[in-house]
């Protein structure tokens, strides 16, 4: 498990679009906002692209890159991670016990903490 304020690995995970990204190409450019359930449903990953989409401008506003996660590294626990846009690990959610609210929450103190 990642420890909260170092720095997240350079991990490659592959989006459900098929989309590889290397993690710290958003370094210096964007937080992010890492989604990953091996388990869940076709149904629950296509609310969550629903979701992300209803609410871009919010993800724009906020500078954060959201990725729903497909295929992970084995070091990769599922979840919900939100990682700062200087590769600084700040949350993790378990599967299950999130929402896209709890990822803006965290995002937003951390922005108003850092004015």
């Amino acid at each position: 498990m990642l420890e909260k304020g170092k720095r997240i690995p350079n991990w490659n995970v592959k989006d459900v679009e098929g989309k590889s990204h290397d993690l710290w190409d958003y370094r210096q450019k964007s937080h992010l906002l890492l989604l990953s359930d091996p388990e869940a449903s076709k149904d629950t990953l296509e609310r969550w692209q629903k979701a992300m989409q209803a609410d871009h401008k919010q993800w724009e506003w906020l500078n954060a890159k959201v990725i729903i996660v497909n295929r992970a590294p084995k070091e990769m626990a599922p979840g919900a991670y939100v990682v700062d846009r200087y590769g600084m690990f700040l949350n993790y959610f378990s599967p299950g016990h999130w929402t896209f609210d709890d990822l803006e929450r965290d995002l937003v103190y951390y922005e108003a903490s850092h004015c």
